[in-house]
């Protein structure tokens, strides 16, 4: 500096950290106010979360909860899945919510029912410019275990490997046949790794692939936000609208996400035809990952996404095309809104069945820009899948596992997200 001839006139300030004012920044509530704003936020750097496991899980609110659970496990050796409860009664347990960062607690939420709904609020700030995102509501059944979203430009590679690392690790611990190790597992090692990867290879793929077909059509990609859910479900039996029991469910995925599409030659009409691409490409890896993530030879399934392209609907058209859709009136309604106000929408005429699902799916776009929602009838933008087969050498370390460790029964509760371990490698 001293020997420059320009002299300094001014210095700014200097920082030996960023200040939160400039930083972007993710908030987290498990409850709302009346008019649908966050109580009691839990907000964190976005660089603090950007690529990390963070999971949203359940467990017993009492002794007296998890004594209800391990009550309902079979005496003695277990020698078959069949032997296990193929449903758990909301009535006998309470659960409290937890949000984990790297498996440290970051936020614990009030006691509710086994199959009860938790508000999952998620909001983005970004630096300079205050809350830019509206916070987004997920319903989370209690009694699920989900890997929260949340992604930022590009997934690092390092991450990966390290999460590979681990998951190698615990298959060869689950195949040891060490009843002792078995035993140190916990959900974190066996669910919160699975999911992390299977998010981690989402945004992975979706950023490269985006950026490969931008190469190919002189245009670009950046993801903003990644934010949503991937994890197990469990199926929900009501009685007048109030959870009765929970059974085996799905692997369900919610991933809305904010990204920012330009055209080399700056024409608007080549802008939108690749946010449709890439869009469409974000619903396609919706069914693509869990599959790759959950299947082989032994351990077949099926996935099912938003993206079936059959009657495109427009604000012109919908008075002569809406006759031909037959789906369930709340998604007829969707369909309707969006089409009253200016959107256009893609969907095919009657519902798709998968084993253990019936439903629709749905694409409602912005006519100007491209941008949409990727949907499947009942839920976000999301995917819904299935997994068939069982971990067979699982079944001698069931109840040391389980019953070891003092967590919920996870076979009980994520049973078809344990079995899914078989098929990763």
């Amino acid at each position: 500096m001293g020997g420059l001839s320009i002299p300094v006139v001014l210095t700014g300030t200097h920082y030996d950290k960023l200040p939160a004012t400039l930083q972007q920044q993710i908030s987290y509530s498990f409850a709302q106010d009346i008019q649908g704003a966050m109580l009691n936020p839990t907000t964190l750097p976005f660089a603090q979360a950007n690529n990390q496991k963070l999971t949203l899980s359940f467990r017993p609110a009492t002794d007296a909860d998890s004594q209800a659970l391990q009550s309902l496990l079979p005496q003695g050796d277990l020698t078959s899945l069949s032997q296990l409860p193929q449903s758990i009664p909301s009535y006998l347990v309470s659960v409290v919510p937890e949000l984990k960062l790297n498996g440290q607690t970051l936020k614990t939420g009030s006691p509710l029912r086994l199959g009860e709904e938790l508000p999952l609020s998620t909001a983005v700030s970004f630096a300079g410019r205050g809350q830019t995102l509206a916070p987004r509501t997920y319903y989370a059944v209690a009694g699920s275990y989900l890997a929260v979203n949340a992604y930022a430009g590009s997934v690092s590679p390092q991450t990966l490997k390290a999460t590979q690392a681990h998951l190698q690790h615990t298959q060869s611990v689950l195949q040891s046949a060490d009843t002792s190790q078995i035993a140190a597992l916990n959900r974190e090692d066996l669910l919160g790794d699975l999911f992390h990867a299977g998010g981690l290879g989402y945004y992975a793929q979706l950023t490269a692939l985006s950026q490969l077909m931008g190469l190919q059509n002189g245009a670009h990609y950046t993801l903003a936000v990644g934010t949503g859910t991937f994890g197990y479900e469990p199926t929900v039996s009501y009685f007048f609208g109030f959870p009765r029991s929970i059974k085996p469910g799905g692997i369900a995925l919610d991933i809305p996400l904010v990204s920012v599409t330009a055209s080399d030659d700056g024409d608007a009409a080549h802008k939108k035809q690749y946010t449709l691409q890439t869009g469409i490409l974000s619903s396609a890896l919706e069914s693509a990952v869990p599959e790759q993530l959950f299947t082989n030879a032994q351990n077949p399934g099926e996935a099912i996404s938003a993206g079936q392209r059959i009657y495109h609907i427009t604000p012109a058209n919908q008075a002569a095309t809406l006759a031909n859709i037959h789906h369930d009136a709340d998604t007829m309604a969707d369909i309707r809104n969006a089409l009253n106000a200016g959107k256009e929408v893609i969907t095919h005429t009657d519902n798709v069945s998968v084993p253990g699902w019936t439903g629709a799916g749905y694409i409602i776009t912005d006519a100007d820009t491209g941008a949409g929602a990727y949907k499947i009838a009942g839920g976000g933008n999301r995917s819904w899948y299935f997994v068939v087969g069982m971990l067979s050498f699982l079944i001698p370390f069931i109840t040391a596992l389980f019953l070891g460790i003092g967590l919920i029964p996870l076979l009980i509760l994520a049973g078809v997200a344990i079995y899914g371990l078989y098929g990763f490698t």
